[in-house]
């Protein structure tokens, strides 16, 4: 009977329960579990499922029963793939559920920052409204998207989406060329025109060893000063620390993120700085949350552990 270990369960919101497969089976599962907790609670599991826990080499050398990582994720950076793959264990990923949420959530921060939602709220909340002379106020810059260039760091299935519903405001889009890249592929712009060009930007690639750091210091002395930068991608792809400094200093006029570097936010992150002003947006890596994207997820989750269990290869990594 195969055993299956929920190392983080607290991963999924409650409201969407996860599925348990129809093969015979025994269910454990943690609500979340420290690094030196993973090898006793996944000691006799035969496939083990998390979002976020560190299972690499010396963990999972120690799961002699272990067949299966079922990622409840896109990424799968926390597990030792090489690993796996030479010691036969299959992992599966959670894939394209989220397109629409990220992509939703990216134009939605775009927008409010645009239109200095942010300092508009506080504003009427002070009260300023009720006594203003006039029937309007504008509190700050109201700025549409029609006309504006936006430049994608990383079109796949997510910035294709971005770039389609830019399109529908009427912005010009452009896609970044990897940084550094000795050709520009057919579509894609040189990063630094790319950048230079960019009323707005939207970080979409994955975190590797290429993308760290990928937006810093340097980039921002080139782009814009009316720049709006959103990273929903994965903290460490844009320095956090030069990026506060970029805004406090003026260099950009506003940037978002639903990520950073280390979650959930530490005390002294240097977002901290910022996160009282109003050109600067933080949300809870939420952007992937939406209600048809977490439907999807369980799903696919449970579909995964059935496919390897039956010997077939859906959404597999390795």
């Amino acid at each position: 009977m195969e055993k299956i270990v929920v190392l983080d369960a607290l991963a999924i919101p409650e409201a969407y329960p996860l599925k348990r497969p129809s093969f015979e089976h025994e269910w454990v599962e943690y609500p979340n579990s420290k690094y030196e907790e993973l090898v006793s609670r996944a000691l006799d599991a035969t496939i083990v499922a998390t979002s976020k826990c560190r299972l690499d080499s010396q963990v999972l050398s120690q799961l002699p029963k272990l067949k299966h990582v079922a990622v409840m994720a896109t990424g799968y950076n926390n597990v030792d793939v090489a690993y796996c793959k030479e010691h036969g264990i299959a992992v599966t990923n959670i894939q394209d559920y989220s397109t629409e949420s990220v992509a939703e959530h990216t134009i939605t921060m775009m927008l409010m920052l645009s239109r200095s939602m942010l300092k508009t709220k506080d504003t009427i909340a002070s009260g300023a409204w009720s006594k203003s002379p006039i029937f309007f106020m504008m509190p700050g810059p109201i700025v549409d998207l029609k006309g504006a260039t936006l430049t994608v760091i990383g079109a796949g299935a997510i910035g294709s989406r971005i770039i389609e519903l830019a399109k529908a405001f009427g912005m010009n889009t452009l896609k970044a060329e990897r940084k550094g890249a000795a050709s520009v592929r057919e579509g894609y712009t040189e990063f630094y025109k790319a950048i230079e060009s960019a009323d707005f930007i939207s970080v979409n690639c994955p975190l590797t060893a290429d993308t760290a750091n990928l937006i810093a210091a340097e980039d921002f002395e080139r782009v814009k000063r009316n720049l709006i930068l959103v990273n929903n991608a994965r903290g460490g792809v844009v320095n956090e620390e030069d990026l506060v400094e970029a805004i406090l200093s003026g260099k950009i006029a506003g940037a978002a993120s639903d990520v950073v570097s280390a979650e959930p936010l530490p005390e002294n992150h240097p977002y901290n700085k910022i996160l009282g002003n109003d050109n600067f947006i933080l949300t809870p890596h939420q952007g992937w949350c939406s209600h048809a994207s977490l439907v999807v997820l369980v799903q696919q989750l449970v579909d995964n552990m059935e496919a390897v269990y039956n010997g077939k290869t859906l959404r597999r990594v390795v």
